[in-house]
């Protein structure tokens, strides 16, 4: 049994429809290494934030909050910034 992640991102800035389709696309591809059990939290933010620089962002950050009680529900908090 796999456990899934869920992340609530807050997106800087996110009227940007580009820079917001590229981490879309980025999250939902490391979505699926986490579901296929090859990666988790907080390495999955990393590897989207490897993504976003990789498309183009050099700047972006993604930083991974995540309270004792967060954990235990699998849930974190992502602050995506597209210029750091």
């Amino acid at each position: 049994m796999t456990t899934t992640m869920h992340i609530k991102a807050r997106i800087t800035p996110w009227d940007d429809h580009a820079f917001v389709q590229v981490f879309e696309r980025a999250r939902d591809e490391v979505h699926a290494l986490e579901e296929a059990g090859g990666i988790g939290d907080p390495k999955a933010g990393a590897l989207v934030q490897h993504r976003l620089r990789e498309a183009g962002y050099p700047n972006a950050t993604v930083e991974v909050l995540r309270t004792p009680s967060e954990a235990l529900e699998h849930t974190s908090h992502w602050i995506v910034l597209r210029d750091g």
